[in-house]
């Protein structure tokens, strides 16, 4: 459930307050206006909460995360489970980040080409964002705060293209023009849809540097990097690339980035297989690949060894949006190796071990 911790003009009845009516007159600007007075905030902290539908149609909350974030880009995310500090995330804008389990003592080198699935970085998009912003009627007294609303498609801001469905709801102080609270919907595949990723209980000002800085701690090892062989690797993408494609009209998953609950999800529907079905499950049996049940189970799991190649390992990229099986010699999956040569599956799913010359030279066509 973690994972779920990377304009047009509005119409006067819509106006919902008249103390806000100078960021609903023209909608556009309206996030600008926020990411400016986040900016002379010089940063925040808040919390990141996961709020799900409880006892009697009731919101059940539950505190997952601190999240810093400062102007320059820099974001830092700490989980904690069972009231201690499991887990840090660390990004910088263009550069590697730095993900710390502080329960083993390890770290793991974020390569700055990861996708950063639920990122809080969605704030610097929100600023820049131009497409239609929708109030929301009616004002919400938030910590204390008569707060106005806007929704904006998940999709269109942070240029993940997988939750088509999601929405963003940001409440703002009309004040201050600051956020107090951020709604992510419709992020989380079923059973949980109806799960809310929640940031709240903004403390803004500066952030001491240091939350920031990507040196691995003093006495920690690294975390060994992932242990399956690149060969290995590939073979598991092209069958669940194959899989998909051959209940999919011949078509890969058409996305930015694959979710490996997600994709699975939209391989369930496909294959018009139950809820009840076993998914992401590896079997060498044969025998049981090929029944329906073991295809769905093996082709899920190896979507998710697409995710893997994009959160965790260097240069790792799909191309599955614009790469098709009739794209014989584009690149549809790469990723760096540790030699430095980069591991390509194209559109047809040959692949190939090539040197990053021959690589730019193949992407520049």
């Amino acid at each position: 459930m973690r994972r779920y911790a990377r304009g047009g003009a509005i119409a006067a009845a819509l106006l919902v307050a008249a103390t806000f009516a100078w960021q609903l007159a023209r909608p556009a600007p309206v996030f600008a206006r926020v990411a400016g007075a986040m900016s002379r905030a010089q940063g925040f902290r808040c919390d990141m909460i996961y709020v799900s539908r409880g006892y009697n149609d009731t919101e059940k909350a539950e505190f997952i995360s601190d999240v810093f974030w400062i102007p320059s880009g820099a974001e830092r995310m700490d989980h904690v489970q069972d009231g201690k500090l499991d887990e840090s995330l660390i990004y910088r804008r263009s550069q590697d980040g730095l993900s710390i389990a502080h329960g083993s003592k390890q770290y793991r080198i974020v390569p700055k080409s990861s996708a950063r699935e639920y990122s809080v970085g969605l704030f610097g998009n929100l600023g820049a964002y131009r497409g239609k912003t929708e109030p929301i009627l009616g004002s919400r007294e938030i910590r204390g705060v008569k707060a106005e609303g806007f929704t904006v498609p998940w999709s269109t801001v942070v240029g993940d293209d997988t939750h088509s469905n999601a929405n963003i709801q940001v409440w703002i102080d009309p004040t201050t023009a600051l956020p107090v609270r951020v709604d992510l919907v419709g992020l989380a595949p079923p059973p949980h849809s109806d799960l809310v990723i929640r940031l709240e209980n903004f403390r803004w000002g500066p952030q001491d540097p240091a939350l920031f800085d990507t040196t691995p701690p003093a006495g920690y090892a690294k975390m060994p990097t992932v242990n399956t062989k690149a060969d290995e690797i590939t073979q598991y993408v092209k069958d669940g690339l194959s899989i998909f494609a051959k209940y999919n009209q011949g078509r890969y998953p058409a996305v930015t980035y694959v979710y490996g609950d997600d994709q699975g999800e939209a391989l369930r529907s496909l294959m018009k297989m139950p809820r009840d079905a076993m998914g992401w499950a590896k079997n060498d049996d044969p025998a049981w690949r090929k029944t329906k049940e073991g295809e769905f189970a093996y082709g899920s799991y190896c979507l998710s060894w697409i995710n893997v190649i994009q959160r965790d390992l260097p240069e790792g990229v799909y191309n599955g949006k614009s790469v098709t099986p009739k794209d014989v010699g584009k690149v549809l999956v790469r990723w760096q190796l540790d030699d430095g040569d980069y591991r390509v599956i194209f559109g047809d799913l040959s692949s190939a071990t090539i040197p990053p010359d021959r690589l730019r030279e193949i992407e520049g066509r």
